[in-house]
């Protein structure tokens, strides 16, 4: 392993490590019903900006960054190391995050890496949450890039109105299938770990498919997700398509329909600018969740080579 893959490796270790002490005098953890209008929560804020103008289905084409909260194995789809810094804010709850990323598929063409870490604020009706996620991502390329294998490492935290909710390290895992260049199949499993949180972090499968190339200058994506906590798995389908369609090249734009159980549909767009050196990014990305009349929205800041 070089010296990049080894220093993301340390340093997601230590991030582990300095949220297990930051928060070891917390006192008993207390278990809370999970907020209706919560999108806090390690479900629905496991995303990046570009993911969320798709409104999140990206099991299968989340190249860069957005495979460390997505598809761990998707991070071999793309050779390139990628840096992103993002700001995200809830009316609803009037809560905010930031979040920064760290991907490298460039130092070892055996394996990649990422790194992400994400922090939430919220106070909504008088109560504040803090929402504390770190992540680190594996993946490896097989068959000459038709598969790749990833897996990742999460520590989650989450207080609420003072009283620790959630203290759970968890793993995600997925494979990446490409049997042609112009399409994917992904499968994705994530909080393998479920332990005693099983509302806030709930066991989901998710299976995908994704269709175009940079050739084209299009890509259109379906994802499907199941909770395998629930009592009745069938009754948890979560349905979506995204499209994103680079303008010349440059300018992205993205369009994304999500249906949630319980009749929550949600709609996003995204808009994004790569600079034609290939060196800078920035994206927006707008949701409204129908059954929860939240309306979120990110901007992220991107650095790729």
């Amino acid at each position: 392993m070089n010296k990049r893959l080894a220093t993301l490796c340390a340093c997601g270790f230590a991030l582990g490590l300095w949220n297990n002490l930051a928060y070891a005098d917390d006192g008993v953890e207390v278990h809370l019903p999970r907020v209706e209008h919560d999108w806090m929560t390690a479900r629905e804020m496991a995303t990046t900006t570009r993911a969320m103008g798709l409104a999140n289905n990206m099991s299968t084409s989340a190249s860069g960054t957005s495979a460390i909260y997505h598809n761990p194995a998707a991070i071999a789809s793309a050779m390139m190391y990628a840096i992103d810094a993002a700001y995200y804010y809830d009316n609803a709850d009037s809560g905010h995050a930031g979040q920064i990323n760290i991907v490298d598929m460039k130092s070892n063409s055996y394996v990649g890496a990422g790194l992400g870490v994400h922090y939430q604020y919220a106070a909504p009706n008088d109560h504040s949450r803090h929402y504390v996620s770190t992540r680190l991502a594996l993946a490896v390329p097989l068959a000459g890039n038709i598969l790749s294998l990833g897996v990742s490492a999460v520590y989650n935290y989450m207080k609420y109105n003072g009283d620790k909710v959630v203290s759970q390290f968890t793993m995600d895992t997925g494979l990446v299938v490409r049997p042609l260049d112009w399409i994917s199949l992904g499968l994705s499993v994530q909080n393998l770990i479920v332990g005693n949180h099983e509302d806030w972090m709930p066991r989901m499968i998710t299976a995908g498919v994704a269709v175009g190339s940079l050739d084209w200058g299009v890509s259109v994506m379906f994802d499907a997700s199941f909770n395998l906590s629930a009592n009745e798995i069938a009754k948890t389908g979560s349905y979506g398509a995204g499209i994103e369609y680079a303008l010349k090249n440059i300018v992205p734009i993205r369009l994304g329909y999500r249906y949630e159980e319980s009749n929550h549909h949600v709609i996003a767009a995204g808009l994004g600018y790569r600079h034609d050196s290939g060196m800078i990014g920035v994206d927006l990305a707008y949701q409204h969740h129908f059954g929860f009349e939240n309306d979120l929205f990110s901007a992220a800041l991107s650095l790729y080579f």
